[in-house]
């Protein structure tokens, strides 16, 4: 269920009364929020306590006088992508390209008409959007080709892993067969030789299983390295790509042991799925990954459980995956900003606030579905994602 947008906030930066209730009364009869300054000064410190979308700045002020105004909100990183829109009386064009110089978008003359003056707010209001979400899509892009390179190496590794892998559980398995031969029966008719022949059985077993975990451990890096590189929309099977996601997030997670049980309520329990195996691989990992780091005590560990189930009735509906940890969980102001770029509370360990923004846009953009998020301080947080049987091509 998607959350209504509020609405855009306007700062009215102008110290006459009546321009002050005429702008008002236009722009909240549209719908906008309305913050009012009455001089510059008091401009900057409405800045300090909240971001408006766009500001409306008069050039003639006492004190601290339109065009300073604006070249002390460009000069800061915080408020310098605020579009600015000048309100002037003055009709010398040297002034208006000053206005521009300053970083203005655009100016309004006196006495402004409210068609005007609302074609020009919506207008860059919406240019301003786009530029934010222009902004967006490049910074995912870039965090996806890293992401990319990195699954290549991983690939890369687990190729060249498999050779030597292969060689110790062959020369396991000539062990193995040693310890059965004539030689080895009759070194174990002493007690000396029987204690030593049952040593080197049990090492001979302990490396064979353990070359053995270790492929298929390899075979999963490169399985799920694969995917993330070429992103091929193909048939698979959900459970499958859960539980080899699950294999890989095990070999990370031994400093902060996090225990994951699988909850499969599916009709098919191998659950049918027309997607991008890696992609989902990446989703999974990112939100175990916070869990991690974000929902219990450095070094604790905790408990987290994943549940796989159908979202409605197949073969017209989708599926639903549920990840839920019982840990600290998130403060409610911050929920609303959860998948904006780069939002974290959490860069002192490490967070670079890329990580839900990423996963909104693989499962939305990508795999079309749906990522909801509901948390309750103190009692952990749940995520559930929504995912069509079938991603359109």
């Amino acid at each position: 269920m998607n959350t209504p947008s509020p609405p855009s906030r306007i700062l009215i930066v102008e110290d006459a009364p009546a321009n002050i209730q005429a702008l008002t009364a236009i722009l909240r009869d549209k719908g906008y929020a309305i913050s009012v300054a009455t001089n510059g000064q008091q401009a900057l410190q409405v800045l300090e306590t909240l971001r408006p979308d766009l500001i409306l700045l008069d050039v003639v002020m006492p004190g601290m006088d339109g065009f300073e105004t604006c070249a002390r909100l460009k000069a800061a990183p915080a408020w310098r992508d605020i579009p600015v829109i000048f309100l002037t009386a003055r009709a010398d064009t040297g002034d208006i390209v000053r206005g521009f110089e300053l970083g203005a978008v655009d100016y309004v003359a006196k006495p402004f008409h409210a068609h005007e003056l609302l074609a020009r707010v919506g207008t860059h209001l919406a240019m301003d959007r786009l530029r934010r979400e222009n902004e967006r899509l490049v910074r995912d892009e870039s965090e996806l080709a890293r992401h990319r390179s990195v699954a290549q190496m991983v690939a890369g590794v687990a190729h060249e892993l498999n050779t030597p892998l292969g060689i110790i559980h062959t020369a396991a398995g000539l062990l193995g067969k040693w310890m059965q031969s004539a030689p080895m029966t009759a070194l174990a008719q002493t007690e000396e030789g029987r204690m030593m022949a049952e040593d080197l059985t049990d090492a001979t077993g302990l490396i064979a299983r353990n070359a053995l975990r270790a492929h298929k451990l390899v075979q999963d890096f490169k399985k799920v390295s694969v995917n993330q590189i070429t992103d091929v929309r193909e048939p698979c099977r959900l459970a499958e790509v859960v539980a080899e996601t699950l294999n890989l997030f095990a070999v990370t997670s031994r400093q902060s042991p996090i225990q994951v049980t699988v909850h499969n309520t599916m009709a098919d329990p191998t659950g049918p799925w027309t997607g991008y195996a890696g992609a989902l691989s990446q989703v999974l990992l990112n939100l175990l990954a916070n869990v991690q780091r974000y929902a219990y005590a450095e070094g604790a560990g905790g408990r987290v459980e994943l549940t796989l189930a159908d979202d409605g009735p197949a073969p017209t509906e989708g599926y639903r995956l549920t990840v839920r940890d019982f840990g600290q969980g998130i403060a409610p102001e911050h929920l609303p900003r959860l998948f904006e770029p780069f939002f974290t509370t959490g860069r002192s360990r490490g967070g670079s606030g890329l990580g839900m923004t990423i996963v909104h846009t693989l499962v939305t953009a990508q795999m079309k579905g749906g990522v909801h998020v509901e948390s309750t301080p103190g009692a952990g947080t749940t995520v559930t994602i929504t995912l069509p049987r079938t991603v359109p091509d």
